[in-house]
């Protein structure tokens, strides 16, 4: 059974602090990364609670990535790992996976040009008849989820904003990252990634 939560609400992309999680875990176990961002207050929030949530958050993304994955959000270039980060974004929260593979890749596949309002209002619907616990999400939690859902997919360089619009702009995928997908059975990433079935 799936765990869908509507815990994303409160997140941000935290690209730039992933990144340097991940950095920090090249020399350092996840406890005494732990231990660095709170006493160092890495991410620069002005309430203990707050760095706690985000570590939190940061933390079930980069151990929902295999060890190669969360390499190459270190030494990547910027567009690769800003993927890496929506893969772990992606592994962390199944509601989200659901959206990027069967709205966003669904787009792809089938030449879609843009996620509208209704895509997302027909994904969300589906979603709340299929799952009693998505039924019981209030319309605040869903309205806030598309566009935090929506912004992950902006910060990551897979749709651009046109007004009211979001384009969708296919993903180039380097051979790595393809292949480090592969390697570790993720395939499924790369559908909604790509569009590719």
């Amino acid at each position: 059974m799936r765990e869908y939560k509507a815990s994303a609400v409160k997140h941000l992309f935290w690209f730039v602090e992933a990144k340097e999680t991940a950095r920090l875990l090249e020399a350092h176990a996840m406890e005494e990364v732990r231990e660095i961002v709170l006493r160092e207050n890495l991410y620069q929030q002005n309430q203990e609670s707050r760095l706690k949530n985000q570590f939190s958050c940061i933390r079930a993304r980069l151990e929902a990535l295999p060890d190669s994955l969360i390499s190459l959000l270190v030494s990547a270039d910027l567009r690769t790992a800003k993927l890496v980060n929506l893969i772990g974004c992606m592994a962390s929260d199944p509601l989200f996976f659901d959206l990027m593979y069967e709205v966003y890749g669904g787009k792809l596949c089938y030449g879609g040009e843009n996620i509208s309002d209704g895509d997302l209002h027909v994904f969300f619907k589906d979603k709340q008849e299929e799952y009693e616990k998505i039924s019981r999400f209030s319309q605040g939690a869903i309205r806030k989820l598309k566009q935090v859902y929506s912004r992950y997919m902006f910060e990551a360089g897979i749709i651009q904003v046109k007004g009211q619009e979001r384009i969708v702009a296919k993903p180039y995928i380097e051979p790595e990252l393809r292949q480090e997908l592969q390697n570790n059975g993720m395939g499924n990433y790369l559908a909604a990634l790509t569009g590719e079935k």
